[in-house]
């Protein structure tokens, strides 16, 4: 069980020097068998909420704490990080943080190897974990090789196998596609069956209805509101929207996200496509990743593709803005063939993992690192319209991870590039956040840029997309292309 009385935390960031005021009066009580949501805007102190349920804030964040964590009536202060492991398990945001092996079976046996359990039940515990989240196919891979969604089953498979009484799931499935959600769903239904205490952070809510026991609102580091999970999934669309949150209800398969918003007319015209690709083909050694990709993209147009985790969606993206070559087939710019260099000078890329694009000191500095023209007050408005307004000096990494995907999208507008390629970008992020992005994307487009998108986010692709294409696995035909509008 956990308790949480009176919890405040704060701190002087090591980048900027500012204090951080992150917790404020916390109050939390999560029995056995039961599934806690934790919701609220992006920054608000979701993340540091679940640090402390973990011990590592303040032991590994240090700052002033005041008030009580106890898991099975233990201080987490008192507890040494070595031990933690046995109270509780977690999922972080971002599961390419907590990996320490090579391969996905040595990565599920890793925490009780640590903890000098028995081989056989080591054993037992990684398959069937693996199985519960559908990843058993994959025990033998590199992870290295696995996309971001399998990763994350990885990292949940991981915490079912330490056998710890709490799981803590921050944004579990802010990178899995809808049939992973349901899997992680059934996940977290049978560890309730089982008396497990279950804290998950979620800025997708709809996955939980019927699941969730309480829900808790977070807005500047203190809960605001409670629910039973039963008042708050039938609270009206008014009001969630009027709340920050995202849709309560599932928007379905990918074939149902564009067909949702009605017919139209084609929004490129007869113009040529601005990116063109015929009888595209790659693998990975005898590996084949996709197979006869043919699609065009156009000038003021939003493509999203969609496709299950692994089917090779990121490596198609890498493909088309020039990161890595095809084994066959080709690429046009404006009707004319076009080489890899030419394609990375007219792509911008927002990648899934955002931190891996950040370079600069100041988030100033990162507008101007591909557009020398987004200084002064140029910079100061873009940020603006990405709810980054006075954070120029700051430095990118201390921003939350919702911010960190602003950030590189601003950039990638600055930059003004014909063609803009995202891959997840709503990753992390809040309903207010989400119309913002789905906005400045259609301005892009309006701009004339072809936006593509590689999204599982159902709720985002409904409100966006002109068209959506469909990946496949290579031995299954490579894509389906749904209703352009």
């Amino acid at each position: 069980m956990i308790d949480v009385e009176s919890l405040s935390f704060s701190y002087v960031s090591e980048l900027t020097g500012d204090r951080v005021d992150a917790l404020a009066g916390v109050d939390l009580s999560a029995r056995p068998g039961t599934l806690t949501l934790v919701c609220g805007s992006s920054g608000c102190g979701k993340s540091t909420l679940m640090r402390s349920l973990t011990g590592l804030v303040p032991q590994m964040t240090p700052g002033e704490l005041e008030g009580a964590v106890r898991i099975d009536g233990r201080d987490l202060a008192e507890v040494p990080l070595t031990e933690v492991g046995h109270l509780c398990s977690s999922v972080f945001q971002n599961p390419r943080t907590q990996f320490f092996c090579d391969t996905v079976a040595e990565e599920l046996a890793f925490c009780g190897e640590n903890y000098g359990r028995d081989r056989t039940d080591l054993i037992e515990s990684s398959e069937r974990a693996a199985k519960l989240m559908g990843i058993y196919a994959l025990m033998d891979r590199k992870l290295s090789t696995l996309s971001g969604g399998q990763l994350q089953k990885v990292a949940l498979a991981c915490a079912l196998a330490s056998g710890a009484p709490v799981l803590l799931a921050d944004e579990p499935t802010s990178n899995l596609d809808p049939a992973a959600i349901a899997d992680v769903r059934r996940a977290l239904e049978l560890l309730k069956e089982q008396g497990m205490t279950i804290v998950v952070v979620e800025h997708r809510l709809h996955f939980l209805s019927g699941l969730a026991d309480q829900v808790l609102l977070m807005e500047a580091g203190a809960v605001t509101r409670r629910w039973s999970g039963e008042e708050f999934y039938s609270m009206t669309d008014e009001e969630r929207c009027s709340l920050g949150l995202r849709t309560l209800v599932d928007p379905g398969p990918p074939e149902a996200w564009v067909a949702s918003r009605g017919s139209g007319e084609v929004a490129a015209g007869a113009e040529a496509p601005r990116l063109s690709c015929r009888n595209l083909s790659f693998s990975y050694g005898r590996t084949p990743v996709f197979q006869g990709f043919n699609a065009d993209f156009h000038s003021g147009e939003i493509t999203c593709i969609a496709g299950v985790n692994g089917v090779g969606k990121t490596t198609l993206v890498r493909v088309l803005c020039g990161l890595a070559a095809p084994n066959s087939g080709e690429i046009s710019l404006d009707g004319v063939t076009s080489s890899r260099s030419q394609r990375r000078a007219m792509c911008a890329l927002v990648m899934q993992d955002t931190g891996r694009q950040l370079f600069s000191d100041t988030l100033e500095g990162e507008l101007t690192i591909g557009a020398s023209d987004a200084s002064g007050e140029v910079g100061e408005k873009l940020l603006a319209d990405f709810d980054l307004a006075n954070l120029g000096d700051r430095h990118p990494l201390s921003l939350s991870g919702g911010q960190k995907q602003r950030l590189v999208i601003a950039a990638a507008r600055a930059a003004r590039r014909p063609i803009v390629i995202l891959d997840e970008p709503t990753s992390g992020v809040d309903a207010r956040h989400l119309d913002s992005i789905t906005a400045t994307l259609r301005r892009i487009a309006d701009e004339g840029a072809a936006v593509i998108v590689v999204t599982h986010d159902g709720e985002f692709a409904s409100a966006c997309a002109d068209r959506l294409i469909t990946l496949t696995p290579a031995d299954g035909g490579c894509a389906n292309e749904g209703k352009q509008l």
